[in-house]
């Protein structure tokens, strides 16, 4: 109950476009989401029930992508159900070419920062965290390494069309995964929700890294929105961006 109540507060913290999206999106006949970093699925369940709210008649197709074959996901497909959508989830990890990795899970905050890039596992964001999720140090090791399977949004989609919405949320992973994704962007041009998570001293660097890529492929920065869940004596910096395609706008 204690983790649980941290876990929504902190999800309440954290920023998102929910509103924004499925405004823009209920009033078609076809709705196709790919949530990249997928965990237990809230985000694609925000946006699936305001969708809904506002056209109960749309059609949708979800792909959901977590290589964290740990989760839970018994509440996500109770969901699916009584909201009868299609939904295939893979637990293949996403970046910038087709190989084998290895994936980190930190064992006291698993939604947050586990990730093939691991920049979170000995950060003060971490420690924090530790201390409030795991107080009595339940978990002993402090993190899990799996071997995963890399693959890239362009391979994935190489067949799909007209999906929607992007979102990447892979802990400072998110870079690799849009070089793997050109060309599924410029074919699709969905609406892109990505997450930028950096140390402080290179964060500006991560940032203009995406922006000046999105923006060579005809991308628009909408808005930003900082989680405050990296609070100033943090190490990293956390920052969750809505793109849209110039052509689309």
């Amino acid at each position: 109950m204690y983790k649980r109540f941290l876990y929504s507060l902190l999800t309440f913290l954290s920023p998102n476009f929910d509103n924004y999206i499925s405004k823009k999106l209920s009033q078609s006949n076809n709705l196709k989401i790919v949530d990249v970093g997928f965990y237990k699925g809230n985000f694609s369940k925000s946006i699936i029930s305001k969708v809904l709210k506002l056209n109960p008649s749309i059609r949708i197709k979800l792909y959901s992508f977590d290589p964290n074959y740990n989760i839970n996901l018994n509440k996500f497909m109770n969901f699916q159900k009584s909201n009868k959508f299609l939904w295939f989830h893979h637990n293949e990890a996403l970046g910038d070419e087709k190989k084998k990795e290895t994936f980190t899970i930190l064992n006291a905050f698993p939604s947050s920062g586990s990730s093939i890039e691991n920049i979170l596992e000995n950060s003060l964001w971490y420690k924090t965290r530790k201390i409030m999720f795991d107080p009595f140090g339940r978990n002993t090791s402090q993190t899990s390494v799996i071997d995963v399977d890399v693959n890239t949004l362009d391979n994935f989609f190489s067949e799909e069309r007209d999906v929607d919405v992007l979102k990447i949320d892979v802990e400072g992973f998110s870079y690799q995964v849009l070089i793997g994704a050109k060309e599924f962007l410029m074919i699709n041009s969905p609406i892109l929700q990505v997450e930028i998570l950096a140390k402080k001293f290179e964060f500006n660097k991560k940032e203009n890294e995406i922006i000046d890529y999105l923006t060579s492929i005809d991308y628009k920065l909408v808005s930003k929105k900082k989680h405050y869940t990296t609070h100033i004596f943090s190490d990293v910096v956390c920052v969750d961006y809505l793109f849209e395609n110039d052509e689309v706008t």
